[in-house]
């Protein structure tokens, strides 16, 4: 349908399936950092956000901040974009009475031992400042969408760097987070992931859904390999970021980065953890979501599959 939009922007993203009833496109008091239930499942917690620095990394680091947790290091590649945020982690958190340890590391994702390093020295950071050892909480959240195209004819290079960005960063922050995180049941993992990941075929946006979709795979893996880390992998919702750069399509994106931001704090609840190896959209009411625990429990919900072959 035709509107007045179609002349300024190039997709108009339309309304979402849901699995509960209510469906947000921006924070709500439920998952409010000043919710006590919320605050306390943050309070002490040493939080780690990759591509922390922009969009919906930016959230999340300030949605922690916001909560209370005793430390939040976002990582990212632009000395700029982590010290403004930086700045504005410290002013929100003090609106709300904390402040966090707050660090920040530049660092190449796509490099190994960049990685170790970073996470090193965050855990060197926190421990002088608070006699913490461990980094609670990983949220995986670095990645890039890249410009759009069918398979036939498209470039290979950038393929194979999307990949790269979606997929290696991510494995590399797993393999030198999981060293300094708490042992037992205390460890937590957010996978910040995509829809693309498990949607139909989007046509021209293949090398995205596919770099999303091994990401997935590998998480899953990784949750099976380590069944004591908490993991849940999240669809943050339809948001306008410089994730794409600039020849990504302009969306009309309905949803606000508070939206995860929050909803990821959340995820750290006593009353989220039936979500474990779940695969969840931020949009999702979680009250509605708190409503069907049993069904999400003994079903094979919100899971990754072939329908009607449980395996």
């Amino acid at each position: 349908m035709a509107s007045a939009l179609d002349s300024q922007v190039d997709i108009v993203v339309p309304e979402m399936p849901s699995f509960t009833k209510g469906y947000h496109h921006r924070p709500y008091p439920a998952i409010s950092p000043s919710r006590p239930e919320i605050a306390a499942a943050a309070t002490g917690k040493n939080i780690v956000v990759t591509g922390g620095g922009t969009g919906i990394g930016k959230a999340i680091a300030i949605a922690f901040a916001q909560a209370g947790a005793r430390s939040v290091a976002i990582l990212g590649r632009r000395a700029d974009r982590l010290q403004q945020t930086a700045a504005e982690m410290k002013s929100e958190a003090a609106k709300h009475g904390h402040s966090p340890i707050i660090v920040t590391e530049v660092t190449d994702l796509m490099q190994r031992e960049n990685v170790d390093a970073a996470l090193l020295s965050i855990q060197t950071k926190i421990s002088t400042e608070a006699g913490s050892t461990y980094l609670d909480v990983l949220v995986s959240n670095a990645g890039m969408a890249p410009k759009m195209g069918t398979v036939l004819g498209y470039n290979a290079q950038i393929m194979m760097n999307t990949f790269g960005l979606n997929v290696m960063s991510a494995f590399n922050a797993v393999n030198a987070w999981v060293p300094l995180a708490p042992p037992g049941d205390k460890a937590v993992l957010i996978n910040v992931s995509s829809m693309m990941a498990h949607a139909r075929p989007v046509v021209t946006n293949f090398a995205y859904s596919m770099a999303k979709a091994a990401n997935l795979k590998m998480i899953d893996y990784f949750a099976a390999e380590n069944p004591t880390i908490h993991v849940v992998s999240l669809q943050p919702g339809i948001i306008n970021t410089e994730l794409g750069g600039d020849d990504m399509p302009v969306f009309v994106a309905p949803d606000t980065t508070e939206l995860p931001g929050q909803f990821c704090v959340w995820l750290l609840t006593e009353e989220a953890r039936f979500l474990k190896n779940k695969f969840v959209w931020a949009n999702w009411d979680v009250e509605d979501l708190v409503s069907r625990k049993d069904e999400v429990l003994t079903t094979r919900a919100l899971t990754w599959g072939v329908e009607g072959v449980p395996v």
